[in-house]
């Protein structure tokens, strides 16, 4: 494992950012992407993993998310 004042310091952030980013709750938007990707990966998997970008944003639009191909 590596320190964090150190991968601080390769990533050019300071601690204090750092910190105040862990501790700082997931925004609404945020949850509403993870929502989002954990949707998409079901509808992925649950249909043999051959459902491509059309197929899936169809899906997800049909559950009420506002969706394009591209996000």
């Amino acid at each position: 494992m590596f320190r964090i004042e150190k991968m601080c310091s390769v990533l050019g952030v300071s601690r204090s950012g750092y910190y105040k980013w862990r501790a700082t709750p997931p925004s609404e938007r945020m949850k509403h992407r993870e929502r989002l990707v954990q949707r998409i990966e079901y509808h992925f998997h649950d249909n043999g993993e051959i459902y491509g970008s059309p197929k899936i944003t169809k899906k997800l639009q049909q559950e009420g998310f506002t969706v394009g191909r591209k996000r």
